[in-house]
């Protein structure tokens, strides 16, 4: 991706110890930019390893999907702060910077400034808009995009910013939910009518947008609201980052596209599954 250098096995072998530790080994010469996909627990070891082993060569991490970075503080006693967490083991590898792609809280970029180092956060602005471009029916139909929830809102809204023309604003809608935090159930699912226009045009583009797809319930029960408050119409999904653990069938039953980078790697397809490569974009520069 640009001048960074994709971590994978051109640059590490990586294996199990029978005690079901993960083994990493560094071939070659490290690069100063290093992009790392993290999905998994043994994905930010060999990371962690890997950075061990040539400690002092990597300058600068790309970690595009950000790993607990959603638990960015104590909903319930007993929880670690684990972006905190995250931020000092990182730090003891002895890289100074890293970057991500829009993540979920500045509480991240806190918690790194806490440990020692940098976290610079790269907008989905580009990647966002080529999406956007892909399901425009003309140049200029109208775009409205939705906030599934409070939390959502100044990430959606900047975003809507970035993208909006002097010809063709972008239009705003703002819903809401309800999450028990010992359960994670979700309810209350509405528009907020104070702060979303009380009608759409009939060709309106509109695009549920937000940081991160896991499961999809919200955004199911933000559909079911959203057409409640508008009619039938077609919707559209993007995420940044799509983990889609409970698959597609769900997601694509309701909307007409789903949109995503692949700064997370699922093995799920589907036709109507739309996924913006992070390499066609200069700003990771």
């Amino acid at each position: 991706m640009n001048d960074f250098t994709l971590f994978d096995d051109r640059l590490r072998t990586a294996w199990r110890y029978p005690g079901g530790e993960v083994g990493v080994r560094a071939v070659g010469e490290a690069p100063p930019r290093l992009l790392a996909r993290v999905q998994s627990s043994d994905d930010l070891l060999a990371l962690v390893m890997y950075l061990g082993a040539v400690r002092g060569q990597v300058q600068e991490v790309c970690i595009p999907y950000l790993p607990y970075a959603r638990q960015d503080r104590i909903a319930v006693p007993g929880d670690p702060i684990a972006i905190e967490v995250l931020a000092r083991l990182l730090a003891s590898t002895g890289v100074p910077r890293f970057a991500t792609i829009d993540v979920h809280s500045n509480a991240a970029a806190a918690a790194f400034a806490s440990a020692g180092l940098t976290l610079r956060n790269v907008a989905a602005s580009a990647w966002l808009q080529r999406y956007v471009a892909g399901r425009q029916a003309t140049p200029d139909q109208p775009v409205c995009f939705v906030a599934p929830d409070k939390g959502a809102g100044p990430r959606t809204g900047q975003l809507a910013t970035a993208l909006a023309a002097p010809t063709r604003p972008i239009g705003l809608v703002h819903c809401a939910k309800i999450r028990d935090p010992h359960t994670g159930k979700l309810t209350g699912f509405a528009v907020d009518r104070d702060h979303s226009p009380p009608a759409l045009a009939a060709d309106t583009l509109l695009v549920v947008v937000d940081d991160i797809c896991d499961g999809g319930g919200t955004f199911l029960g933000v559909a079911q609201a959203l057409r409640a408050h508008y009619g039938d119409r077609p919707l559209h999904l993007w995420t940044t980052h799509g983990i889609h653990s409970r698959g597609l069938h769900d997601l694509a039953a309701v909307f007409t596209s789903i949109g995503c980078t692949d700064s997370f790697r699922s093995s799920h397809t589907h036709e109507r599954l739309h996924t913006e490569p992070l390499q066609q974009s200069e700003q990771l520069r």
